[in-house]
């Protein structure tokens, strides 16, 4: 899904400069008037890549979206980062927009300059120092790592290359999942292949036992046939431990769990999701079925309040 919003002349000569300066370290971008343009550049304070980056908190807003170009201290001669931050409380529009521009950022930038590109929802994930560390461990985010590009592919044709597999195993007869009333079914992302797996399916699981199927160390996508009608509820949380890679993955796989879900049948009808199982209670899920009369129709993901609030 593309946006039709393209970089601006005005990016196009800022780049140009933020490259051929080799003290500058961050590059902000953003859309205005349909059109992606820059921000003041953000030089290195001293030589270094992680003392650089508190730098980034004065530019990130709550719940507002940005681009940000990076230049990484370890990557190679000539070598960017692109990072999309998109706060997971901002406006649905603005998260609409700058996730379809993501790729026209970098294709009509120059994808070749582009050493990796990372997605982030929270603050941390930008300017935490231990954020960088830990992709740096993993490869994502340094050329010396031997880190695996994201490819810089469309969004669009990941989401149909995993739906794709889906329909394939489903003409051979091996995933079709029933999630009769009262049944449970967990997936997770095998982050190494980065392919939707099934973990486990239960049935007769009364509201208030969902918690207890769910993991509180990594994240996970649950679908919840609630007792006695018709409505499956989409769950996803994403345990504050996570890894960076796995919480980027989950957060930008939602839709494909769901999609693979409709493959097998599964209908969703209301989304919730929470930071750790124990948000997942009996009552928050009897209200997603049967809402306070005072309360209007619920859109999108719902995070669940915290227990005992």
């Amino acid at each position: 899904m593309q946006s039709g919003i393209s970089v601006s002349s005005e990016l196009q000569n800022a780049f140009q400069a933020f490259t051929s300066d080799d003290s500058q370290f961050a590059l902000p971008i953003t859309i205005d008037s349909e059109s992606l343009k820059p921000r003041p550049s953000i030089p290195f304070s001293g030589s270094s890549f992680y003392s650089s980056l508190p730098q980034l908190q004065s530019v990130l807003e709550p719940r507002t979206p940005l681009f940000l170009v990076l230049r990484h201290h370890s990557s190679s001669v000539g070598g960017l980062v692109a990072l999309t931050y998109i706060p997971s409380n901002a406006g649905v529009r603005a998260k609409t927009l700058f996730a379809s521009t993501r790729a026209t950022l970098t294709r009509e930038l120059g994808s070749e300059k582009f050493v990796t590109t990372i997605f982030a929802t929270e603050e941390e994930e930008v300017y935490g120092e231990q954020a960088w560390k830990e992709r740096d461990i993993e490869g994502n985010g340094t050329s010396t790592s031997s880190f695996k590009r994201e490819e810089l592919m469309d969004e669009k044709e990941r989401e149909l290359e995993l739906v794709r597999r889906a329909e394939e195993e489903a003409r051979h007869g091996t995933a079709g999942r029933d999630v009769g009333t009262g049944g449970s079914l967990g997936r997770s992302i095998d982050v190494k292949s980065e392919t939707v797996k099934l973990n486990a399916t239960e049935s007769s699981v009364s509201p208030s036992e969902v918690a207890s199927h769910i993991s509180d160390s990594s994240p996970r996508y649950t679908f919840y046939h609630y007792p006695g009608s018709s409505v499956v509820i989409f769950i996803y949380t994403c345990p504050s431990g996570s890894s960076i890679k796995e919480k980027m993955l989950y957060a930008s796989t939602r839709r494909v769990a769901i999609q693979l879900g409709e493959v097998e049948g599964i209908q969703v009808e209301k989304k919730i999701e929470g930071s750790s199982p124990d948000e997942i209670t009996g009552a928050r899920l009897q209200e997603e079925v049967t809402p306070r009369q005072d309360e209007g129709p619920k859109r999108g993901f719902a995070r669940p309040k915290r227990p005992g609030r």
